[in-house]
């Protein structure tokens, strides 16, 4: 099991990233283009994140649950890394249920963009 520390720094590592993403045609960007709460619960940790999502770049970390989220993602802790360090596919995590993603149709399907 990934400690919080750890987590964290994923987390982190995948907001960078993500605002190291240009903004091109049918890049995640330009995917989710009206601001999003998104929240995760890292389930083994028993650890809530929440950060908004707008014009393709999240904004800090907050600790906890927010008032109300567009998208939720439920996963445990090695999950969560493996997939920001690119060794497992958001889409077949969720398929397998080690993932659970709570979103509209249309912000399911914005967010196979990341991976």
């Amino acid at each position: 099991m990934a400690s919080e520390s750890q987590v964290e720094a994923k987390l982190h590592e995948l907001i960078q990233r993500l605002d190291g993403d240009d903004g091109a045609q049918g890049s995640f960007a330009s995917s989710l283009p009206e601001p999003r709460i998104v929240a995760l619960e890292v389930t083994d940790l028993g650890k809530g994140y929440w950060t908004e999502l707008a014009s393709g770049r999240m904004s800090d970390l907050h600790d906890g649950a927010p008032d109300h989220w567009d998208i939720r993602v439920r996963a445990g802790s090695d999950d969560l890394v493996a997939i920001v360090d690119g060794h497992r596919s958001l889409f077949s995590a969720v398929v397998s249920g080690q993932v659970r993603v709570d979103a509209s149709i249309t912000d399911l399907m914005r967010l196979r963009k990341l991976g």
